[in-house]
């Protein structure tokens, strides 16, 4: 289906599946065989992880799934978010029974979520589920503000909760209830990560199933909880090496691309498939670069070209970086492992354009290899760079007497943005094409982690621990409660607070946008864009429209969220 020319633009070029309607999702969303497959298995029974990094659908595929169970109308679904777990996270900096509230949070999320669901569905709604959905809203709204809600109305234990959904699904008239919980990581605080999985093992039943989006990398299990055992885990990233992946992504572009705009691009399907790639089997990616490649960005009306599809996809694997860098901040414990992270990512890039430099077009490598065992801090290193999209697992391989290795591949935007195809300064959009598509399968770079980084690697990877904020003596672990100097009782400082404080400098912003702000708005935090609610501000900026202060709102809150 074509997208009007009519339609708004701020819409058609929505990135997050959560911020559409049911009926902007079905238009334009394309969805693959391997899709259909991971829908039915949301739908169905059974304790299911979707695992992705940002932008890799996951959403989409949960509200596909909510709308196609709502649809069928025999069982009940609900789609829960949980995007704001760090917003929660300062009650753990001042309040004793933190853990607690953060458990009922959980919990009348999914109370909340169960009654808007049966809602939709044109059903009365159950008069317990009713009073407990009331409670809860008040309840998720004061906490999310940043208050200490009383719990007045009795703490709600998840076999209570348990009992209550059997039972509400019996009197809607519906066989099972599915949820489905979105960005339900909470990849920056293990404890609310361990607490989550924890509740997540007990919400089942034979008329319950849980579904929940995760992060590759990042995401802590509760010691209980054994993936595989406890749920089976399902990939949610197109493969761009799959056959279909081009036929996807121009779906993609059909769908969502109005026909005026099409016009501009008419007869440039190499640019098309260039950005595509680029992508990495991220839509979210596809969809701003091809944005930017057509000039909605800046309002303007321009012929596309192979340098705006350059720039396009040098600023997104700019954005990429930035989801990584922003590690630093998220986990400042780890904020090592992240300076030799952006270390690892750039040695790559060198060592695959190297292996590259004498290869035919249809013989070059994207994917690196590290010898087994890879060791803790590699490990650590490596999932953090899958955390954010800059590498994907590509499984192990054996070469007998050589050896076992673990095969990375680098994020194509990093591969085309640092020519490690090695194609030559003036190699043509159609050669790149065919490197990344035609390419030996089985082709890829040995490597170490010394030979990249140097003997001193490991120890460049320790945790970057908070000294005693009374006597400034280090900790001896993570887990210290106390100083072992001066005796007094440890504290870390709220991350969620740090985050609200830093510069916008830290957003994925072009050079562009970010001086517009800086010099026609007194915004320079990320708190300062999340008090502009109406973005009066962030509007004042020349040739900054409904597109970009909506994404600039929307960077500055995955900035504070998972």
């Amino acid at each position: 289906m074509t997208i009007p020319d009519n339609e708004p633009l701020a819409s058609v070029f929505e990135e997050r599946a959560e911020f559409l309607s049911k009926n902007e999702l079905r238009q334009w969303t394309a969805t693959t065989s391997d899709d259909r497959t991971i829908i039915t298995k949301l739908t169905g029974p059974g304790a299911k992880l979707l695992i992705g990094p940002r932008g890799s659908g996951k959403s989409t595929l949960l509200r596909q799934a909510y709308y196609e169970v709502l649809d069928h109308g025999v069982d009940i679904a609900a789609y829960v978010n949980y995007s704001r777990s760090l917003w929660l996270e300062p009650l753990f900096h001042r309040t004793a029974n933190a853990l607690q509230l953060f458990r009922q949070w959980i919990l009348f999320k999914i109370v909340t979520g169960l009654a808007d669901a049966i809602t939709e569905a044109h059903i009365p709604l159950p008069e317990g589920l009713a009073k407990t959905a009331r409670f809860g809203t008040e309840f998720i709204r004061e906490l999310e503000r940043g208050n200490q809600p009383t719990l007045s109305g009795g703490l709600l234990a998840p076999s209570e909760l348990i009992t209550g959904i059997e039972q509400w699904t019996v009197t809607t008239g519906r066989r099972r209830c599915i949820l489905l919980l979105d960005d339900a990581a909470h990849a920056f605080s293990p404890d609310q990560q361990r607490e989550f999985f924890e509740i997540f093992r007990e919400l089942r039943s034979r008329t319950i199933s849980s579904k929940a989006a995760v992060y590759p990398g990042v995401t802590s299990y509760s010691p209980n909880f054994h993936v595989g055992h406890e749920a089976e885990l399902i990939e949610a990233w197109l493969r761009p090496e799959n056959d279909e992946y081009l036929t996807t992504m121009r779906d993609i572009y059909e769908r969502r691309i109005p026909t005026s705009l099409k016009e501009r691009l008419r007869g440039r399907r190499d640019l098309i498939d260039y950005l595509a790639l680029a992508s990495f089997g991220l839509p979210r990616g596809y969809l701003v670069m091809l944005s930017q490649l057509l000039g909605v960005e800046d309002n303007q009306t321009r012929s596309p070209s192979r340098a705006l599809a350059e720039q396009a996809v040098s600023e997104h694997a700019d954005s990429v970086r930035h989801i990584f860098m922003s590690l630093a901040q998220k986990l400042p414990r780890y904020r090592r492992f992240v300076e030799v992270g952006s270390e690892v990512e750039s040695a790559i890039a060198r060592s695959i354009q190297s292996w590259n430099a004498n290869k035919a077009v249809t013989e070059k490598a994207v994917t690196i290899a590290f010898p087994d065992p890879l060791g803790s801090e590699l490990s650590r290193v490596l999932a953090m760079l899958e955390y954010a999209g800059l590498i994907r697992y590509a499984h192990t391989v054996s070469r007998g007497v050589k050896g076992v290795f673990h095969r990375y591949t680098l994020h194509y935007s990093i591969i085309l943005d640092a020519n490690a195809l090695s194609l030559g300064k003036s190699f043509s959009i159609a050669d790149a094409i065919q490197a990344l598509t035609k390419r030996d399968a089985h082709a890829f770079v040995r490597s170490t982690p010394s030979r990249l980084l140097g003997s001193d690697f490991a120890d460049r990877c320790t945790l970057d621990l908070a000294p005693c904020q009374y006597c400034g003596a280090p900790r001896i672990s993570e887990e210290a409660k106390f100083c072992m100097k001066c005796g007094r009782e440890l504290s870390d400082a709220s991350i969620y607070e740090e985050l609200l404080k830093a510069p916008i400098q830290k957003l994925p912003l072009t050079k562009n946008k970010l001086n517009g702000l800086l010099q026609h708005t007194s915004i320079r935090t990320i708190n300062d864009i999340l008090l502009d609610e109406e973005n009066y501000q962030i509007r004042s900026v020349p040739h900054v429209g409904p597109i970009w202060s909506a994404r600039i709102r929307r960077y500055a809150e995955e900035f504070v969220s998972v």
